[in-house]
């Protein structure tokens, strides 16, 4: 007969006691505060070792069985958490998880949570079996596993490559030792690290980290169509500028006017470029997009190119920059969507060069210069949305890397633990 699921708390304070894992440590001679490392998939010093702690409670709670089943780090973490959630006696004290030198949370145990475990001395039986008291953890063989495209789920949701070694915490009350210094007997493989896809460079490193697809129309017509790989942003320019006060953004020449048919528009567009001085700016700050315009050019901004009564948008400053947009609006929005609660999110933004915009009563092919701007990987996080997993979407519209096998819920659960983490962080 199998072993009755442990109770987290005693079960966590053995572990703290017998320093099984690095970085897990009591903060306090109380035993009320500890901190865990909260590292992520994606990152080049992450190793199985940084995931160990929420595989061996995996185990121990009966929700996984080694060797049934692919292993899921991101699922043993975010069950590891909300474990933790559960209980009202313990709370998150800080939230480092997005330090990119030294990912971790500290957790507090409260004097109503202590008592969960306060009748249980360490060494004592754990999950309806006796420990073996203080030493290293029993090792486990066959556990070991590597990032394949079953962790997908985490790596979505992971910080970019920051390589950064974790730093070692000093704690008199065990001696003055450094506690990563406690032995597990394990020796683990690094995790094999595939470059970061856009999407997990946007949602890892909680910025607007993303391409940019740039369409300009005259007067309706398609003249320019672009692929903006910086992430920085861009700039709007005309034809024959100089040097660039802004070399951090990449540069979008507008085409001259002269192929159109119409002289009338064409002549009328060739002001407008001239007017334009150093351009439109549209640049990432932080998790926001923001823009601006930088000559006499008046430029106005929406965010769809069938504006009802009152739709969002308005005129772009010409100092400073106006906030357009930012990612965690888009991922609030992307889950209510999900979950049957809002309207289709919309990720596209429109400049209008010259006339106003948002216009209910002038289709914006009416208007001479309009740029139809898509985030890309917005767009692909809206089509998983849609299509319910990334095995039903062509090659060339996602890109490959993202799980075929992240179906609706995972990626609705990924969004929900992105959201948890951000609204806890301070973004542009």
């Amino acid at each position: 007969m199998g072993s009755a699921k442990p109770l987290i708390v005693p079960w966590l304070r053995e572990k703290l006691d017998r320093g099984c894992y690095p970085g897990v440590t009591w903060l306090d001679a109380a035993r009320t505060r500890f901190r865990v490392p909260w590292k992520h998939g994606l990152r080049q010093d992450a190793s199985s070792e940084d995931f160990q702690l929420f595989q061996d409670w995996a185990i121990d709670s009966g929700s996984y069985q080694p060797g049934h089943g692919a292993p899921t780090p991101s699922v043993w973490k975010r069950n590891f958490r909300s474990a933790l959630n559960r209980k009202p006696g313990i709370r998150v004290l800080w939230d480092h998880s997005s330090d990119s030198a030294d990912p971790h949370k500290v957790y507090e145990i409260l004097p109503g949570g202590a008592q969960a475990g306060a009748d249980e001395a360490p060494g004592a039986a754990v999950g309806g079996t006796e420990a073996e008291g203080p030493g290293p953890c029993s090792e486990r063989s066959g556990d070991s596993f590597s990032c394949t495209q079953n962790d997908e789920l985490d790596a979505i949701l992971t910080t970019l490559a920051l390589s950064s070694p974790e730093e070692d915490v000093l704690c008199p009350e065990l001696g003055g030792r450094y506690v990563t210094e406690a032995a597990t007997g394990r020796d683990f493989p690094p995790l094999a690290q595939p470059n970061p896809s856009p999407v997990e460079q946007l949602l890892g490193s909680n910025l607007m980290m993303t391409e940019f697809e740039v369409r300009v129309h005259y007067r309706g017509h398609l003249v320019l169509e672009t692929l903006v790989p910086n992430p920085r942003g861009f700039r709007l320019v005309p034809p024959g500028l100089g040097p660039s006060p802004c070399p951090e953004l990449a540069d979008v020449v507008l085409p001259e006017p002269g192929a159109l048919p119409d002289r009338v528009q064409a002549s009328y567009t060739a002001k407008l470029l001239q007017g334009l001085g150093a351009g439109v700016l549209l640049r990432a700050e932080g998790a926001a997009l923001c823009a601006a315009r930088r000559g006499r050019l008046h430029t106005y901004w929406g965010r769809t190119e069938t504006p009802l009564p009152g739709a969002e948008g308005g005129e772009l400053p010409k100092e400073g920059y106006a906030h357009l947009y930012d990612l965690q609006r888009f991922i609030k929005e992307l889950i209510c969507f999900m979950e049957g609660q809002g309207s289709s999110p919309t990720y596209e933004l429109w400049l209008c060069l010259g006339e106003t915009w948002p216009d209910t009563e002038r289709s914006w092919k009416k208007k001479l210069m309009m740029v139809q701007v898509v985030p890309t990987a917005l767009r692909t996080l809206h089509q998983l949305s849609q299509a319910g997993g990334a095995s039903s979407l062509r090659s060339e519209e996602l890109d490959l890397r993202i799980s075929d096998s992240l179906g609706e819920g995972g990626l609705l659960a990924a969004l929900r633990d992105w959201e948890e983490h951000m609204d806890t962080q301070p973004y542009g």
